[in-house]
């Protein structure tokens, strides 16, 4: 029996997304390839905090995935404000904007429940490279991840 290869790469990625059970899924299924860390930030403002110290060091994620609804909120009154930036918290779209500000080649991706809505189109217009639908099963949005950062 020959010994099974093993990948390994020496991969950073940026989760942001104020859901703590999304955040432990995602890392759980992303992990699983060697080589793989991922670093969480659970608002806008600590997702852009992170990347800029990892920036300073030169270890920018290779690949950011954002969620759009970083409001902490279920009431859809609060996420319209928080949609429109009329509320405190930066959304998803902001959170881009400030890191494609810190390094505009930053390779960002939305992997969100508002997949098929104005606030998706606006994160792809300012730079995010795709948007994918939360309705993909996270084992199946880890192996696009694991397939990207092969490249």
């Amino acid at each position: 029996m020959s010994p099974k290869k093993v990948r390994y790469m020496n991969k950073k990625v940026l989760i942001v997304d104020d859901e703590k059970d999304i955040q432990e899924i995602l890392k759980k299924y992303i992990e699983k390839t060697k080589g793989i860390e991922v670093i969480s930030a659970f608002t806008g403002e600590e997702g852009v905090k992170i990347y800029k110290e990892l920036a300073e060091k030169g270890e920018e994620p290779d690949l950011v995935i954002m969620d759009l609804n970083l409001s902490t909120r279920d009431n859809l009154a609060d996420i319209d404000l928080h949609m429109e930036g009329k509320d405190t918290k930066m959304d998803g779209v902001r959170t881009s904007q400030e890191i494609l500000k810190i390094n505009p080649k930053a390779v960002i991706w939305g992997y969100t429940a508002w997949f098929d809505t104005k606030w998706a189109k606006k994160l792809k217009e300012i730079g995010a490279r795709k948007v994918v639908d939360r309705m993909v099963p996270f084992k199946e949005f880890a192996v696009m991840v694991e397939k990207f950062l092969q490249k």
